[in-house]
């Protein structure tokens, strides 16, 4: 199935009113293309004042598009990442990352029919196929001390990177590419100046395609 974010806050508002009381603001909800971790919880710390100790803040559920799960799985996925934010949320303290509170959490979730587990094996899912007309907004560059770079990167970033480009005494060439090719489909989208390092021959034979 497709996973969207506004499928995330629809799920996250059900959740949150039956399982936890309604306690728990929107965090921000994102859907990204990890293949390491099915789900990510996230905030920092930020000091409330002087010898006033810290707040948690920036708090983020992302849930990864890039395996083919069902809507249970997805679902499961997002509950794991809710009892974090919980946790987090409430100030409790657990045993360890998974420990005993959070243990407690998903072993009742699951007798409701859920399968939240501590952790996944990623390798157990297929790879979601992404549709044969899609197209990748790609990023070439040269860096003044001969090494070259491509980025697969997301559209909505490419203003942001290309000032971030015009700010940077490193980068001596670049230019932006379309491509069809599939074999971007799985690469993470970036929405910062990084990339992978690649051959002055691949450098070259990109720009010639």
């Amino acid at each position: 199935m497709e996973l969207t974010v506004q499928l995330l806050r629809d799920w996250f508002g059900q959740f949150n009113a039956r399982y936890f009381g309604g306690e728990l603001p929107e965090p921000r909800l994102a859907v990204n293309k990890s293949r390491r971790l099915l789900g990510q919880f996230s905030c920092k710390k930020v000091r409330k004042g002087l010898f006033r100790g810290y707040k948690t803040v920036g708090y983020t559920i992302k849930v990864s598009e890039y395996y083919d799960l069902s809507m249970h799985e997805y679902q499961s996925t997002l509950l794991h990442e809710m009892i974090h934010y919980y946790i987090m949320y409430t100030c409790k303290k657990d045993t360890s990352a998974h420990g005993r509170l959070f243990r407690q959490w998903m072993q009742r979730l699951n007798q409701d029919g859920w399968n939240v587990a501590v952790s996944s094996k990623t390798d157990r899912y297929a790879i979601r196929q992404q549709p044969s007309d899609a197209q990748y907004l790609l990023l070439v560059l040269k860096t003044r001390d001969g090494k070259h770079f491509l980025s697969v990167v997301n559209p909505s970033y490419r203003t942001y990177i290309e000032r971030q480009i015009s700010l940077s005494s490193v980068i001596i060439d670049y230019h932006w590419l379309v491509s069809r090719d599939t074999r971007y489909a799985h690469w993470v989208r970036v929405r910062s100046l990084r990339g992978k390092r690649i051959t002055e021959t691949e450098y070259h034979t990109l720009l010639t395609k």
